[in-house]
């Protein structure tokens, strides 16, 4: 089974203020540890996103972060990253076994109930993320927040690791890794502090007194 990082940060360049702000953001946070780093940007077009996304493969494989993309599995293979992540509604595009591009390239999967789960699984994805746990203002949806007992019910289905995504900070996230996350995925409280280097200290110290994951 991979081993993934135990903490995810989700952005993009629509989340700041300019493509300069979004970089020193993104590189500061790389410099100080930041494991694993997920692209979602879709206000960009086609060659905007390869570009960015190139650089960023350049960023962290300097630092060792795992890279995946959001969505667009194309710019993800073009861009060199270590993998994709789709949404319920990228899977219509899919045949029912995922071919990778090349080995060690990874799938993982958005789920927002136990339907979804199943409906993921036949595609034979690397880890699920489930979600939205907490209310979160990252995206704009209906669809209300889940609490952590959505990862045990997911768990319940499937060994695959789970990714924990939706209004994850400091204070909750020993409850959720305690209900089964093997991930923490983070956006907003990261991408609205005035300290994120400091903000990705408190988290790595939560991860190294968190419950261990059997794929990490």
């Amino acid at each position: 089974m991979t081993a993934f990082p135990r903490l995810l940060y989700l952005a993009g360049t629509q989340d700041f203020s300019d493509a300069d702000a979004f970089e020193r953001r993104l590189r500061d946070l790389l410099d100080a540890g930041l494991p694993w780093f997920q692209l979602r940007d879709k206000a960009l077009d086609d060659r905007a996103l390869f570009d960015i996304a190139e650089k960023i493969r350049g960023w962290t494989r300097e630092t060792g972060c795992l890279f995946t993309v959001n969505d667009r599995t194309d710019i993800a293979i073009l861009s060199g990253a270590d993998g994709v992540h789709l949404g319920q509604t990228d899977l219509s595009a899919l045949e029912p076994s995922f071919v990778r591009p090349r080995p060690g390239f990874h799938l993982g999967i958005s789920t927002h109930n136990l339907p979804e789960v199943q409906r993921a699984l036949t595609v034979g994805p690397d880890y699920l993320g489930v979600g939205p746990i907490f209310p979160t203002r990252t995206k704009e949806t209906e669809i209300p927040s889940r609490g952590p007992g959505a990862l045990a019910e997911t768990r319940a289905l499937t060994p695959l690791p789970l990714v924990a995504i939706g209004g994850i900070v400091p204070d909750n996230a020993r409850e959720v890794f305690a209900a089964g996350a093997d991930t923490l995925a983070v956006s907003g409280v990261l991408t609205r502090t005035g300290d994120p280097v400091g903000l990705l200290g408190v988290f790595l110290g939560l991860l190294a007194s968190a419950p261990p994951s059997s794929f990490a």
